[in-house]
């Protein structure tokens, strides 16, 4: 293999599979990102065996061929390189040369030919919606995260939904941690390829990797098929193995009782969390809310920093009650909200607290209390 490829036209690329070849996996190969020739360009391809990238680009094939070679080395190389063509060639025994006027490299690669196979989705049926809104919903999900020895499929995975009610299409993402659980909506505003299916399981870190390559205008086809997730624009394709489990019920959450809400301005419920958060550690982790006589009094006690205290006047004429959280839920969920004001719909201290916008059910954050 011989080919000239252009700096600006694979940097960016490159940048973005970082994660998914920097993740250990059993096969060394996958921390090398294989390069084929093929027509008037090449074809990258990068896997951790449950996330897939692969992505046509340009360039001149003097020679056909492919090689496979270490990922983090070869998007140094290019990202630092100093002038904007690349000349990459294959040599023996599987080495590399990455070279241009001034500067070479002799890179060790590996056997092409033992590269993992990626899966080849036929006949998909996709459905089109907004990048930015794919994006959004990712980074609404993906926050509610678990730690790194989780199995469990409701747990590491995101529930996506397509929902047809009619005059209503709906794409929906539901995520929890068991101690609290985000749920966003989009709502197609056409067809868009739009089919009611069944709900389906995705990685969490999947989707993280699927996040990096979305951009923050136009358009792309997203469809699941074969027990993949795929998500495709342009030039670039994202596979993701799907999750095998069940999700919990959760219908009922989603439709909080308007009595029980208090309003508050958003920012200034946001700034109170935080400073209320500052003598928070891993073993006290809550801060306490008390309701009385239209204000909310949130206390931190921690016996090894300190203690601190606030007050907020807020419309709030029930019986008073207190109810402890933890404010990192409240910070990660209302930094997604943009309106003015903030709901929260609390009960009592045997029910979970619904975070909302004012006005808007597409995106909701349920927080469940901490015992005091």
């Amino acid at each position: 293999m011989q080919i000239t490829i252009k700096k600006s036209d694979i940097s960016e690329a490159l940048s973005r599979l970082q994660g998914i070849t920097g993740r250990k996996t059993s096969l060394a190969i996958t921390e090398n990102v294989l390069i084929q020739t093929g027509g008037d360009g090449i074809r990258i391809t990068a896997t951790d065996l449950e996330t897939g990238f692969e992505g046509f680009f340009p360039a001149e094939v003097e020679a056909d061929g492919a090689v496979a070679i270490n990922s983090r080395k070869f998007y140094e190389i290019v990202r630092n390189f100093p002038t904007e063509a690349v000349r990459v060639a294959e040599l023996e025994n599987n080495w590399v040369e990455i070279s241009g006027d001034s500067v070479e490299y002799h890179i060790v690669g590996m056997d092409p030919d033992e590269f993992p196979e990626t899966p080849r989705i036929e006949d998909l049926e996709f459905f089109t919606m907004e990048s930015a809104e794919l994006k959004k919903m990712i980074e609404k999900t993906v926050v509610v995260g678990v730690s790194g020895d989780e199995k469990r499929a409701h747990l590491i995975g995101v529930n996506m939904e397509r929902i047809d009610n009619g005059s209503e299409k709906i794409l929906r993402m539901v995520s929890t941690d068991i101690k609290r659980l985000a749920k966003v909506d989009y709502m197609f505003d056409s067809e868009s390829g739009f089919k009611e299916g069944e709900t389906e399981i995705i990685p969490k870190k999947g989707l993280s990797e699927v996040n990096r390559f979305l951009d923050p205008e136009g358009r792309v086809q997203a469809g699941i098929k074969d027990n993949y997730f795929v998500v495709k624009k342009e030039n670039e394709t994202v596979i993701v193995k799907l999750l095998n489990g069940a999700f919990p019920s959760y219908g009922a959450l989603l439709y909080p009782d308007p009595e029980f809400d208090i309003e508050f301005d958003r920012n200034l419920f946001l700034m109170m969390v935080k400073r209320m958060s500052i003598l928070t550690s891993e073993e006290y982790r809550g801060v306490v809310f008390h309701f009385e006589d239209n204000q909310l009094i949130m206390r931190t006690v921690n016996a090894a920093l300190g203690e601190s205290k606030e007050t907020m006047r807020i419309e709030y004429d029930r019986e008073p009650q207190e109810i402890a959280f933890n404010p990192r839920y409240f910070t990660e969920a209302v930094n997604f909200i943009n309106t003015d004001k903030v709901l929260l719909n609390i009960k009592n201290e045997d029910n979970p607290c619904i975070v909302r916008a004012e006005g808007d059910l597409s995106y909701l954050n349920i927080i469940m209390p901490m015992k005091i």
